[in-house]
């Protein structure tokens, strides 16, 4: 469970920030002055800290460790500062995230990872986090939307156009997903079963030729198998069906149970999108990514017209 909804590493930056700032007992050094903020060593070692017990895990030389430590560092660092920037313009448009945002916020993770609330506050503990600590967080991440809509979403303009070339580009991700409701006929003789394809294609039926031949345990049943997605299936049947439709049997297929012929009774398809049922996702998806754009072009301005001093 741990694996599945342990809290993300953007999670636990913010987090040891808050914790640092709110525990330390001694005047630490400064290692960043970001306009009238500061950030301090101790935030930055509380922050990289969970890093640092990956890194430790990991199977690497010594100098190579060393390397990516230092690395790690200096990105810390450099997020550290750009959250405070942000913090900064989020007090001066006095933008506020409510609880009933972060209560919506907190269910649909929930119910995104198919978990309880207790199996959520299981892996919070085993984090070594408090549930208020995790709210504190949604509340910040909350806040990041809003602030890009405050500053940036007057210039991002997705047109019609852009969304169909989108939709045409990336058609596969609008198809769904297929199960086939197949039946087969199973049998040792090959030259049976080629007796058999003959039959099929001069239109006999096949249940009746299931019931009638099939060594299968299901051949009482007309062969039925059941429904299955491609990826159930071994390349080699996936490959037997390439191209067929509902109604159409299969050629002799040689596999480890013997000679089989399939049958596809009918096809179903889950989740097809069409352009019209897609638009409003694919919007979404251009906005977000054109955003995302500008506004780290927002933020390196930001920091450009900052006043900005590191001290590590």
């Amino acid at each position: 469970m741990r694996s599945k909804i342990r809290v993300l590493a953007w999670m636990v930056l913010g987090l040891t920030m808050a914790f640092a700032a709110s525990h330390a007992e001694v005047v630490d050094r400064i290692v960043a002055i970001v306009n009238d903020d500061i950030i301090t060593l101790s935030e930055l070692d509380s922050a990289i800290q969970p890093f640092l017990v990956k890194l430790n895990a990991e199977n690497y030389p010594p100098e190579k460790k060393k390397k990516i430590a230092f690395k790690l560092r200096n990105d810390i660092l450099e997020r550290m500062i750009e959250r405070k920037l942000t913090d900064q313009e989020v007090r001066r448009y006095n933008i506020r995230v409510s609880e009933s945002e972060i209560d919506q916020s907190i269910e649909r993770f929930k119910k995104a990872q198919s978990i309880t609330h207790e199996e959520l506050l299981a892996a919070l503990e085993q984090d070594g986090l408090t549930y208020e600590d995790y709210r504190d967080r949604m509340r910040k991440e909350l806040v990041r939307p809003k602030l890009i809509n405050r500053t940036i979403k007057s210039k991002v303009i997705v047109t019609d156009e852009e969304i169909k070339a989108y939709y045409d580009e990336n058609s596969k991700d609008f198809q769904g997903t297929s199960k086939y409701h197949l039946k087969n006929i199973i049998h040792k003789d090959k030259a049976l079963m080629d007796e058999l394809l003959m039959k099929l294609d001069n239109n006999e039926s096949f249940t009746a030729l299931a019931k009638s031949y099939s060594k299968g345990g299901n051949a009482a049943q007309g062969g039925e198998l059941g429904k299955f997605g491609l990826d159930a299936m071994s390349e080699q049947i996936q490959k037997s069906l390439d191209g067929l439709e509902k109604g159409q049997h299969t050629r002799v297929v040689s596999t480890d149970q013997g000679y089989q012929i399939f049958y596809i009774e009918d096809i179903i398809v889950d989740g097809a999108l069409t352009y019209e049922e897609a638009a409003q996702k694919i919007l979404e998806i251009l906005y977000n990514k054109e955003a995302e754009k500008k506004f780290s072009t927002w933020l390196e301005t930001l920091k450009k017209n900052a006043h900005i001093k590191t001290m590590l």
